[in-house]
């Protein structure tokens, strides 16, 4: 028989370092709290010594009675040594869950009974017999059924990190809260585990499943014939203007004519008319709402007419009445609402909010080139359910303007990049 005594700082630990030396079949002898010295004696901490056997039969008393005559119990080797402390990992808040506390009080009262029960009754200086004891491997079970539920609390909060990472991501890109949460949650719905780069793909292809034939560019329709581009000041309005007049001119399909509301804005009317010059077609300037039964007119022979409105602060009521009485005179076949991607979230949300009152068809995106942040392209489409026309990389007119997809745009997340 084999006894060997433990200095450790639980009973978990014990059980460990029972298990490893002593193997299934070790009992548990006894149980104590002592003392120890730490830092050559200047310093005590508090252990817990535990007593613990295997082999033949476990002597339940010092002493053992052969033929009425007390003899000595039979020599065993004892060892004795402390065991280093086990490594604890930081407490979390998986420790703090109501189920992980429930199964560790129960875990720890599994100990004491056995610890009770395995210590000798004593009474007038007999032996009593000792009380029914659960094995060791019963304490192991509870053991490992609190590292199963330990696992499984983990493995769920991993999850929920995986969700909380591409919403975090989504956030970043200009998406809101509520949406981005829904986009992260449905795209790890059913793999919480899966890797940052896979999630991504998935919550791109959430994306594309809600926005459905929205997710698909649509230019200016063939039907069309008057057009009018309305947006806030410095977001490109005239250069995209010009662009797309010489991808239609360039095309040689449709007799584009330019009309500029815009009086405003310092040397705004050169500018057009310095495209109009280099693209060879015809541009006339409209000073007030009224003209523009007689302006149209002149312009009878253009089967495609882009008419550029003046960039005003839409924060302002008044501004938001002037251009929606301007719209109602021109009655155009699309307005199409133009809007920087530098602009702040929240900022192209107002925006947009501000002109819905104009009747917007699609939107066109500018300076794709100048961002790494492409969710509000698919956030504001889905919120107010207009589709993306075009979007513009540049300022050369007319290469840098292009129609893409959302698919397209989103590829920037998985490493590719849109419009080159």
């Amino acid at each position: 028989m084999i006894v060997r005594r433990y200095i450790v700082r639980d009973m978990p630990e014990a059980v460990m370092s029972i298990r490893k030396d002593l193997g299934k079949d070790a009992v548990i002898l006894s149980t104590k709290k002592v003392r120890v010295k730490k830092w050559l004696g200047l310093r005590w901490q508090k252990r817990l010594e535990v007593t613990a056997a295997v082999g033949g039969d476990i002597p339940l008393h010092h002493d053992v009675v052969r033929n009425g005559v007390k003899a000595p119990a039979a020599p065993v080797r004892e060892e004795t040594r402390e065991t280093p402390p086990v490594t604890r990992p930081e407490a979390t808040d998986v420790l703090d869950e109501p189920s992980f506390g429930a199964a560790l009080a129960g875990a720890f009262g599994a100990y004491q009974a056995t610890a009770a029960a395995m210590q000798p009754a004593q009474q007038d200086g007999g032996v009593k017999a000792p009380q029914q004891v659960p094995v060791v491997e019963d304490v192991l079970r509870e053991l490992a059924s609190l590292k199963a539920m330990l696992q499984t609390q983990v493995g769920s909060r991993d999850s929920a990190s995986v969700a909380s990472e591409c919403e975090g991501f989504l956030r970043a890109q200009g998406v809101g809260e509520d949406v981005a949460r829904q986009w992260a949650q449905r795209a790890t719905a059913n793999d919480p585990d899966v890797p940052m780069p896979i999630a991504l793909s998935r919550v791109q292809q959430v994306i594309l499943d809600e926005l459905g034939d929205l997710a698909i560019p649509m230019p200016i329709s063939q039907e069309s014939r008057v057009v009018a581009f309305v947006g806030p000041t410095g977001v490109g309005k005239t250069t995209s203007i010009a662009k797309i007049a010489a991808l239609y001119v360039l095309a040689g399909k449709r007799r584009v004519g330019l009309l500029t509301t815009d009086t405003f804005r310092i040397a705004a009317v050169e500018q057009l008319k310095t495209y109009a010059d280099i693209l060879g077609v015809p541009m006339l300037v409209v000073d007030d709402a009224q003209e523009l039964p007689l302006r149209l007119a002149e312009l009878s022979g253009c089967d495609l007419i882009l008419v550029d409105t003046a960039g005003r602060n839409f924060r302002k009521p008044e501004t938001v009445a002037n251009t929606q009485s301007l719209l109602g005179s021109l009655a155009p076949d699309e307005t199409i609402l133009v809007a920087s991607l530098t602009a702040k979230p929240d900022d192209l949300d107002a925006l947009v909010t501000a002109c819905n009152p104009f009747g917007i068809d699609k939107f066109l995106f500018t300076k794709l080139d100048e961002t790494s942040t492409v969710g509000s392209i698919p956030a504001l489409l889905a919120k107010y359910q207009r589709p993306l026309s075009y979007v513009t990389v540049g300022q050369n007119v007319p290469d840098d303007i292009d129609i893409l997809s959302v698919e397209q745009i989103l590829d920037r997340w998985l490493g590719g990049e849109a419009g080159e």
